[in-house]
């Protein structure tokens, strides 16, 4: 009876560990890659805040300085979570790349800077020139529909010119060799700043999401997100979790705390931390589920595929795309 008892003790136990889920395993040494734009403080300070640590012991951050090398990182399975403008993760799932769009962390941060005060509107851009960047990619995407929208045809009513980064166009700006230019933020802001010290002026000529609004029914573009490989969901559900409840903490606390995050992004992302702080307002930071905004998404989706279907794959992504927050 004894014996009868342990062995039936012995069995329950052998079951009930057969059935209780494993712990799925840590991904140590990770390396998350940023987009060169501020609303990537999200995943810098929960690196920094040791938000991801139990899930991703050692995780380290590195900025890409260009959608080419971003591209190249995630196709060649080294990248497997990062911060992206919205299209390339969707081109990526429609290749096959089985990614994941978490969380849309930017709802638009492109302005036209201009040196002439009569320009207010993409209107008054018809028989200029603009110094834009990324040629093919998210911010020249958007600005391109924009004209097209206001019935202006890139290339014919309004010249654009193309340089590498967002950086560089805006040291055109200040250097007075680009009059009129299409800017992210932060280096929006810091044209008009350093154009000032120099004796130019330069403005804020022209909202391109008030710009979305007008055409699009809300005054915000879902441009900029967080995206993952599936590998890691499936490795790690814990650092799944760890970027669901994080994300939005890390939006508030660099919301809330503009000298601190801005320092945060001086030490990680090269952004010199008063810049950061004066952008702030104007690069809509938050933390939006991807699939709470997926209706939002795929119309901006189809104004790409109309524009330049090769952006995304040529085709809409699937609804498993879309992850829940």
């Amino acid at each position: 009876m004894q014996r009868r008892h342990v062995l039936q003790g012995f069995l329950a136990g052998a079951i009930a560990g057969a059935t209780r889920p494993a712990r799925a395993a840590a991904v140590p040494g990770l390396e998350v890659l940023g987009a060169p734009n501020a609303s990537t403080i999200v995943l810098v300070r929960m690196i920094e805040s040791g938000a991801l640590q139990p899930s991703a012991p050692g995780a380290t951050f590195r900025l890409w300085r260009d959608p080419d090398e971003l591209r190249a990182g995630v196709a060649s399975g080294r990248t497997r979570l990062f911060s992206t403008p919205n299209h390339v993760p969707a081109l990526f799932a429609n290749r096959g790349v089985p990614v994941r769009l978490l969380a849309v962390i930017s709802m638009g941060h492109l302005y036209i800077v201009a040196q002439d005060p009569a320009i207010t509107s993409l209107a008054a851009l018809r028989g200029q020139r603009v110094t834009a960047f990324f040629r093919n990619d998210m911010p020249d995407l958007v600005f391109r529909a924009l004209l097209r929208r206001e019935g202006l045809e890139p290339g014919r009513d309004v010249g654009i010119d193309y340089v590498a980064t967002p950086m560089e166009a805006a040291q055109l700006a200040i250097a007075g060799r680009a009059p009129i230019a299409l800017l992210s933020e932060p280096p929006a802001t810091m044209a008009i700043a350093m154009a000032g010290h120099a004796g130019r002026t330069l403005h804020r000529a022209v909202n391109l999401q008030a710009e979305w609004g007008r055409h699009f029914g809300q005054p915000r573009i879902p441009m900029a997100g967080i995206a993952l490989h599936q590998s890691l969901i499936d490795e790690s559900p814990e650092l799944l979790a760890a970027l669901r409840q994080g994300l939005p903490e890390a939006a508030a606390w660099a919301q809330a705390n503009p000298a601190e995050a801005g320092a945060l992004a001086e030490r990680r992302m090269d952004i010199r931390a008063p810049l950061f702080a004066r952008a702030l307002p104007h690069f809509s930071i938050g933390v939006y589920g991807a699939r709470t905004l997926k209706a939002e998404l795929m119309d901006f989706y189809r104004v790409l595929l109309e524009l330049h279907p090769e952006a995304i794959g040529g085709r809409l992504p699937d609804d498993d795309f879309f992850l829940d927050l």
